[in-house]
């Protein structure tokens, strides 16, 4: 019965997208993005090829992927490597990204989409990423005998699969070849509801994180602006996370302060403009003469934030005070140095590992956010202290990949 739902629901839904995409840009660029797709795959990919298939909901589970991905071009080289997205900011930041054969927008999960998909990719394999569950991909991919794979995916009871009203959706689960969760909490959740076929592997992204560590990360600008001062960093931030930051953006202090918005559109840059008191500059206007005295920068561009970590004495991590999600605090953890989060973050097993680890901090009002950083400017060794917490973590923990590329080499042999 869930299932006939989903489907009518689907089949009212797309015509209203396309509909609402007049009146919204994200929404269009979503629906622009898949009007070509089938042609576009048509013209990457042959019956004779050998397909890997991953799929990410948008950028977050693409890091995920990230390193399956590069190790499956490593190691299968007579493979061709299909990544698709289901969200437009995943697929435009990543459709250039070169280590696979194409980039392509996931069809709308209708019918008669997955069948025309399948048929003109036919995957060797489908490695979805995290908490990507689409009954009609997974239903055909069953019937045709696709090996399906999850990877990365955590589990929680209040989860559809798990109520008692979900007899019929958690059957999906059922026709995934193999589960590689991050914890055992997830794993024994599964094997609640009879699915046995489970590798507990931990978070992939540790492993891209780790690779962090031997890039060059070093920055002209930042390097400049930061000089030999003590250096906060807050990235990814939303306007709910400004909230605790409302001192830093007021009041000079003595150390360098970066701020890397999530979003970087021209209003969202122009809002927090406006809330800060204090001399600034920004990524897109810094001039190595003049700017170096300014007391905040803002990094009003993409792509930059995981080197900017590095220059970090410590930082926060946004988007734990409001519901878009917490962002990756794996990325900053992995150069060793505290962190603060806001109050959400139970969702993330990372993020409830580090806290519970005491090498992130999460606090939930400005007083709170302004005595742990106050704290951190002020004692070395309580920052080395949290910080070595973070890095030893990263160490202990990482090793996903491997585990992952070696099952599907047994699969593709």
């Amino acid at each position: 019965m869930i299932h006939i739902l989903y489907n009518i629901f689907l089949n009212i839904a797309s015509p209203v997208v396309s509909i609402l995409g007049i009146f919204s840009n994200k929404i269009s660029v979503f629906n622009k993005g898949r009007k070509h797709v089938f042609e576009q795959l048509a013209a990457r990919f042959e019956s004779r090829d050998r397909v890997i298939w991953f799929h990410a909901a948008s950028l977050g589970e693409f890091e995920q992927a990230r390193p399956l991905i590069e190790a499956c071009r490593n190691e299968f080289k007579n493979h061709k490597i299909l990544l698709t997205f289901f969200s437009a900011s995943g697929y435009e930041i990543q459709k250039n990204y070169k280590n696979v054969d194409f980039v392509s927008y996931l069809p709308i999960d209708t019918f008669a989409n997955v069948k025309k998909f399948l048929n003109v990719i036919e995957p060797e394999l489908a490695v979805f990423i995290k908490y990507e569950f689409w009954p009609n991909y997974f239903t055909e991919m069953s019937k045709r005998k696709i090996p399906l794979i999850s990877v990365s995916c955590i589990f929680r009871p209040d989860q559809l699969f798990f109520k008692w009203y979900g007899k019929e959706y958690r059957k999906l689960l059922l026709g995934i070849h193999h589960f590689f969760v991050q914890n055992e909490y997830s794993k024994n959740l599964l094997e609640t509801i009879g699915v046995k076929n489970i590798t507990v592997s931990g978070d992939t992204r540790l492993d891209r994180v780790y690779d962090l560590l031997s890039q060059d990360n070093q920055l002209e600008k930042i390097a400049h602006f930061v000089g030999n001062e003590l250096c906060f960093v807050a990235g990814s931030t939303w306007a709910e996370d400004y909230i605790l930051l409302n001192d830093f953006l007021t009041t000079p202090k003595k150390i360098k302060i970066i701020i890397a918005p999530h979003e970087i559109n021209e209003k969202s840059i122009k809002a927090l403009e406006k809330k800060i008191k204090v001399s600034h500059t920004k990524w897109s206007t810094y001039d190595l003469k003049s700017n170096v005295e300014n007391n905040i920068l803002i990094v009003d561009t993409i792509g930059q934030l995981t080197k900017i970590y590095s220059y970090a004495s410590f930082a926060y991590v946004g988007g734990g005070m409001g519901n878009s999600g917490l962002h990756n605090i794996l990325e900053p953890a992995v150069y060793g140095i505290p962190i603060i989060i806001g109050k959400n973050y139970k969702h993330f097993q990372e993020a409830v590992d580090l806290v519970d680890n005491k090498g992130v901090v999460s606090v939930e009002k400005e007083s709170d956010f302004n005595n742990i950083s106050n704290d951190f400017i002020n004692n070395k060794k309580l920052r080395d202290r949290l910080g070595d917490a973070n890095s030893n973590y990263i160490v202990s923990n990482k090793g996903a990949t491997p585990k992952i590329i070696k099952f599907i080499k047994s699969l593709l042999d």
